[in-house]
């Protein structure tokens, strides 16, 4: 019998016969009748409207909206409600009453299946950020961007400098070595010279012997100075110069050494002057290479028969040394870096005079770990004063 009725309802869906329009059912005035037509008219016609705009908005929006199959439904479902009202108007002229139960039908079945795509997206929508939440997260990632961005930079130029730095050590490398081989193969070659000249000489005066002999001893000695400052530097970069320091005189170490670097120049005059005993902490051997360098470089930048003053003072907690010479000089650009490994002052002044450019910079290291200071004062061709300070242990 059901299935009848549906057949039925199905085969007769466009026929209105048996039907009569809404204008001939209950007592509908004229009023209550259009008022009723152009309500559903104008609520099909904003059901028509809405979609449309709708579809405006998704087609022509630059980015992906988000729930786009929801907007879909609801497109859909608008567009039902509009047909059942749109058919409602109708009916006062047509009596289609199966098809509009079947829009009826359609608009109910979209309805619920716009709401369970609703209820769907429900945890998806509420777990979206509020737009303040996202331009503050916008603003902590915009930081952090230019932090790292600075970073970069900083490393960038750090890198730079390390390049640059790098550049600078293999330059001083090639120098180093041009002027190593050759400080090296001058004493050599003269050590040569000399041997045969002595082995020539053997029946030759003692005096002219003797001579020949401390000639022999000076190169040697330059040989000494030169290995044993190459050894230093490489056990200060390996981090294996150590030290043994303990309370010493001061004073005494320095007349010492200065008696011994006496003998061996006949043309300068070291005077000393120490006002009294004088004790710091330190290393003996260490100080007095720190002496016997500086006293070296006022012997060789000093002309002949010129005095070389070396001078011993307290000074509040502290104890300082000059040594002073009257010779070449140091003009003002090459001050901070005498102290530099392998640097050497280049002028036509010094170009015959030997040595590697590691005197001082052993020096400045020594007197670094004696948490002392180290300074000169210098004019060119007006001498140089190199200056060193340590603790008083009195």
């Amino acid at each position: 019998m059901i299935m009848q009725e549906v057949s039925d309802f199905f085969r007769n869906l466009f026929n209105p016969s048996g039907w009569p329009a809404r204008w001939y059912c209950g007592n509908w005035t004229i009023f209550h009748g259009w008022l009723y037509i152009v309500s559903s008219i104008l609520i099909a016609s904003a059901y028509f409207s809405i979609p449309l705009i709708l579809y405006y908005l998704i087609r022509r929006s630059k980015n992906d909206l988000p729930f786009q199959k929801i907007f879909w439904l609801f497109l859909c479902f608008i567009l039902a409600c509009g047909f059942t009202h749109l058919l409602d108007a109708l009916m006062f002229w047509l009596p289609i009453y199966r098809v509009t139960a079947m829009v009826l039908f359609i608009t109910a079945v979209i309805s619920w299946i716009a709401v369970f795509g609703l209820f769907k997206v429900i945890p998806m929508v509420l777990s979206l950020k509020s737009p303040d939440f996202l331009e503050a997260v916008i603003k902590n990632r915009t930081l952090e961007l230019e932090l790292a961005n600075q970073f970069l930079s900083a490393s960038n130029q750090e890198l730079l400098q390390a390049k640059l730095a790098i550049e600078k050590v293999l330059k001083q490398k090639d120098e180093f070595l041009n002027i190593a081989s050759h400080e090296l193969k001058t004493p050599v070659t003269s050590l040569k010279a000399y041997t045969q000249l002595l082995s020539a000489m053997r029946n030759k005066d003692p005096e002219d012997l003797n001579k020949m002999h401390a000639k022999i001893e000076s190169q040697i000695n330059k040989l000494v100075i030169l290995i044993n400052d190459l050894l230093d530097v490489t056990k200060i970069q390996e981090g294996i110069f150590f030290y043994e320091k303990q309370k010493m005189n001061l004073s005494a170490i320095i007349i010492e050494v200065t008696e011994d670097m006496q003998l061996i120049t006949a043309h300068n005059l070291i005077i000393v002057e120490v006002a009294e005993s004088l004790e710091v902490i330190g290393d003996k051997n260490k100080i007095s290479q720190v002496l016997i360098n500086l006293l070296s470089n006022a012997i060789k930048y000093s002309n002949k028969n010129e005095t070389i003053i070396v001078k011993v003072i307290k000074d509040d907690a502290k104890v300082v040394c000059s040594v002073q010479d009257f010779g070449l000089g140091i003009s003002n650009e090459h001050h901070d870096k005498v102290f530099e490994k392998y640097y050497r002052v280049k002028d036509s002044n010094r170009e015959n005079l030997s040595g590697l450019g590691l005197g001082l910079h052993i020096v400045k290291d020594i007197i670094a770990k004696h948490d002392g200071s180290l300074w000169l004062e210098s004019e060119e061709g007006m001498g140089s004063i190199f200056y060193f300070s340590m603790a008083s242990a009195n």
